[in-house]
């Protein structure tokens, strides 16, 4: 059943409507008052009416429409009182001698076109009008559509929202900072002004938000033996009590981060708070990416470009990723949270506190439970459990919107950060476009991920059959990191987190590679058998470095004729063998003394050639590989 509030038309529906108007006239509407008599049970229409539309008039002086169907009838161009078969008490009369409106519809004379297939004149004509009235009416459609929340979108689903007072969170800048640094002590003060700009090798473009200064001398007071800028050169060291001016340096060298003292001989230096003066080379300020979003979200040591250099400045490097990055909040989520306002608006309920927390800038997920979710929560306790955004102005919304007497303890989630490779088998017919569809839809499935959700990595793998040109997923070689300085972990399969965790593709470094060929890089014999090294390169050019990965080979045997060395070499067998990939990009396939039983060493040249397939897997180009089996 159509929508009655649908506006759209089908393009062939416009054309027959088309075509028939100009076959057969178009409608008009059209009237004609007759004055109503009781023993004339007829009434003759103009010629050219088709159908009757409305019929009015006065019943004991009230202005009445009639029913048709049950108060007269259209028949033979004629309008026919009452209804067959009705005794005449059934029936509803005119007032006698009163006015009897009668609304109809008629043709005009048709234009005398008669040839509307496609590709005549007419045709060509009338499915260009219909194409246009077409787009009309779906532009009439999405403007009717707009103005509700369910269907709104973009600016639209903005303009619905900003009724109730709720404003789309717009997307974050990555920040972090930016160490700028010298090769040697500087013999002035160099300064860096706020807005200078860096770019990686990528091209994303980031600004200093502060000016840093790199003194000749600088004096700090350390407790770990270590200062804030890189050191060209100690000036002294000193306990903090002591005086600089009479009180000898305690001897100090510098270690190979160039921020770190050390002493330079077995004795260690004095533990507590020292007083050291150093000649810096280096000054670091915070920074931020210029487009707001996800792209800002770089590692450490990524940002090493200056398009235009300060002065006296000789490089630069960002020393902690740059973190914070976000895209604009989603038509989905907003329209989640416009629908919970009234809600919010109330207070005392948990999806109160999880919506007014949602709203914070920056904030990603939020999850709120009590007592009856977890048995640990205390009564009258909850537990906020967030990512992302302000933690100052979480705790004044939560303060907020909690209900008198309830206590709202916040638990910030700590981001579980998805990154790898996933290799892709491809079919016979692989789009340039595939892995790059098939990463998206990845990354939406692990963003999609709630506090505390498993990632689920056959789930997200099985996201590839939706893709077309490719097969499979070889493997899914994914690590995940909890805090930013740890170094990465294998992602088991599910990969399970704690209610106070949140799954989130690290997107700089998860990427899609097809798998393209196989190839036969060495041959060896050892002991009895033939031993070949194998690789499958990748659309980058490089071989695979699987974690375990297992695939089903054919090989099949050839061998030139010793009297025939012109023809084609003669097939002498084939064998369907499994190679194991493991923590590597290098499998063995191991030829057996029973695969060679079809050479004949006085029929066959000494060289036999191997042509390696992959059994499933068509789309994977073969590899050959020719050796001596007389060795």
């Amino acid at each position: 059943m159509k929508d009655p509030n649908d506006f759209t038309a089908s393009f062939q529906d416009l054309i027959d409507s088309l075509e028939d108007r100009l076959r057969f006239g178009v409608e008009q509407p059209a009237s004609i008052i007759f004055f109503f008599k009781r023993d004339v049970s007829s009434y003759e229409l103009p010629a050219a009416a088709i159908a009757v539309t409305r019929v009015t008039g006065m019943v004991d002086r009230r202005f009445t429409v009639f029913e048709a169907g049950a108060d007269y009838r259209f028949s033979g161009n004629r309008l026919i009182w009452g209804r067959e078969g009705a005794a005449t008490s059934e029936l509803v009369f005119p007032d006698e001698g009163s006015r009897l409106e009668v609304e109809f519809t008629y043709r005009d004379l048709p234009s005398g076109l008669t040839d509307f297939n496609p590709g005549s004149v007419a045709g060509t004509l009338l499915r260009t009008f219909a194409r246009e009235l077409t787009l009309l009416y779906g532009q009439m459609d999405q403007a009717y559509r707009r103005a509700f929340i369910d269907d709104a979108n973009g600016v639209a689903l903005d303009n619905v929202v900003a009724l109730l007072g709720v404003v789309r969170n717009p997307a974050q800048k990555a920040v972090g900072s930016i160490t700028f640094f010298r090769k040697r002590a500087a013999t002035q003060t160099v300064v860096v002004s706020a807005g200078a700009k860096v770019t990686d090798q990528s091209g994303r473009v980031f600004v200093t938000t502060g000016p840093g200064r790199i003194e000749i001398e600088n004096e700090e007071i350390t407790a770990n033996l270590r200062v804030r800028n890189r050191i060209a050169e100690i000036v002294g060291v000193w306990l903090k009590e002591d005086d600089p001016q009479t009180d000898p340096p305690i001897p100090a060298a510098i270690d190979e981060d160039d921020r770190q003292i050390k002493s330079p001989t077995a004795t260690p230096l004095p533990a507590g708070d020292l007083r050291v003066r150093y000649k810096p080379k280096s000054v670091t300020v915070p920074l931020e990416a210029l487009q707001p979003g996800p792209d800002g979200n770089v590692n450490a040591g990524t940002i090493t470009i200056m398009p235009t250099p300060p002065p006296n400045i000789d490089g630069a490097t960002n020393e902690e990723p740059m973190r914070g990055g976000l895209e604009a909040e989603s038509d989905g989520q907003l329209r989640d949270r416009a629908k919970h306002w009234l809600e919010r608006s109330g207070n005392s309920t948990l999806n109160a506190i999880k919506f007014a927390v949602l709203d914070v800038d920056g904030v990603q997920g939020v999850e709120v439970i009590d007592h009856q979710a977890d048995e640990a929560i205390p009564l009258g306790e909850v537990r906020v459990r967030y990512s992302g955004g302000d933690r100052n102005q979480v705790s004044a919304v939560v303060e907020k919107t909690r209900a008198a007497g309830v206590l709202a303890r916040l638990d910030e989630i700590v981001e579980v950060a998805i990154s790898g490779v996933f290799f892709l088998l491809p079919s016979l017919q692989t789009p340039p476009a595939a892995s790059a569809k098939f990463l998206q839809a990845a990354i939406d499935a692990i963003q999609a991920l709630s506090i505390g959700e498993p990632l689920s990595v056959r789930r997200v793998n099985s996201l590839v059959y939706n893709v077309t040109g490719l097969a499979d997923v070889a493997e899914a070689a994914l690590s995940f990191r909890k805090q930013a300085n740890e170094a990465p972990q294998n992602a088991p399969d599910p990969l399970l987190v704690t209610r106070a965790e949140l799954v989130r593709p690290d997107k700089a470094n998860l990427k899609a590679v097809v798998l393209v060929a196989l190839q036969a890089t060495a041959d060896r014999k050892v002991a009895s058998n033939f031993v070949i090294d194998l690789q499958i390169i990748g659309s980058d050019n490089i071989a695979a470095e699987f974690r375990s990965f297992k695939i089903d080979l054919n090989v099949s045997l050839r061998a030139d004729l010793k009297e025939h060395p012109d023809q084609p070499p003669e097939r002498i067998g084939s064998f369907t063998r499994q190679a194991q990939f493991i923590g590597g990009a290098t499998a063995q396939l191991t030829i057996e003394p029973g695969d060679l039983d079809g050479f004949n060493p006085a029929d066959h040249q000494k060289e036999v050639e191997f042509v390696i397939t992959a059994a499933a897997y068509p789309g994977l180009r073969e590899t050959k590989r020719k050796f001596d089996i007389t060795v």
